[in-house]
């Protein structure tokens, strides 16, 4: 049995390296007055337990389950902030609890699974998931994940505060015009700061091309980012990927991509 003390990664790959230190956990763990209270359904005991014991560690509030019966029992009686789920479960499975959970809007609902095609990372956020994440996945990954859709759901239920004319020429003053990604890297900013929900597949080239700011990046290296193999891969899907995220970008209001194309050698970031 894996001494849960020791594992870093999780991932329900009996053949996978799984152990590491949790010294880090302790180090990292946050001091935040609010504990995020997180309900794991996860089929596997031992993983499930590694997941609870790393979460907690940095300092979320986690309960585990072992299918949808015991997750809904506690939300009956319990509140929390988010639901991590795994797809692959005994009886309902994990995209028909996303499905019913999704009438509440507050709830942060994150897949945690082996299920990694196209097909089901689509179909996971086509039924409302703030992330869909394939596991192997590094605990420190999932805690800054969870964070993330949680700030976001915070802002999106507070009301805005309109700050004094004052403060408002002095941020405009100092703020660079500049895209990024915000915190966690689910959500793409323009300068004026409105912000676009990005896929698994745009945030994975959104993330090489704002590090690289003002640098080309060759496509070989974008593709890697999607393929172990390069040459298997097909670079139309990558020119879809871009293709897309243009169009919704501008279609969001955010205005047009600040991406240059180098013809037939990668891209330019101009942020």
């Amino acid at each position: 049995m894996v001494n849960k003390r020791q594992s870093a990664y999780v991932t329900d790959d009996p053949s996978a390296d799984r152990l590491g230190s949790f010294n880090w956990a302790i180090e990292m763990t946050p001091t935040v007055p609010d504990k995020l209270r997180v309900f794991l359904v996860e089929d596997t005991a031992d993983l499930r337990e590694e997941i609870v014991f790393g979460l907690t560690a940095l300092g979320l509030e986690v309960s585990g389950f072992g299918d949808a019966v015991g997750l809904y029992r506690d939300l009956a009686v319990k509140d929390c902030d988010l639901v991590v789920i795994d797809v692959g479960l005994p009886g309902e499975d994990g995209f028909s609890i996303a499905q019913h959970l999704r009438s509440n809007p507050s709830l942060g609902i994150v897949f945690l699974t082996a299920r990694a095609t196209l097909d089901d990372r689509l179909h996971g956020l086509n039924l409302g998931a703030d992330a869909y994440m394939v596991k192997p996945v590094d605990v420190r990954e999932l805690a800054a994940t969870l964070h993330a859709v949680n700030r976001r759901l915070r802002s999106k239920a507070e009301p805005l505060l309109v700050a004094p004319p004052d403060a408002v020429e002095i941020q405009t003053a100092t703020q660079a015009a500049r895209w990024t990604l915000s915190p966690g890297d689910w959500a793409l900013r323009n300068p004026q700061g409105d912000e676009l929900s990005v896929s698994e597949a745009e945030r994975r080239f959104l993330k090489i091309m704002v590090a690289a700011s003002g640098q080309m990046v060759e496509r070989e290296k974008l593709i890697a980012a999607f393929a172990q193999d390069v040459d298997d891969y097909d670079p139309h899907r990558l020119d879809a990927v871009i293709s897309r995220l243009r169009k919704r970008t501008e279609q969001a209001g955010l205005g047009s991509l600040p991406l240059q194309s180098v013809r037939g050698v990668g891209y330019v970031f101009n942020a």
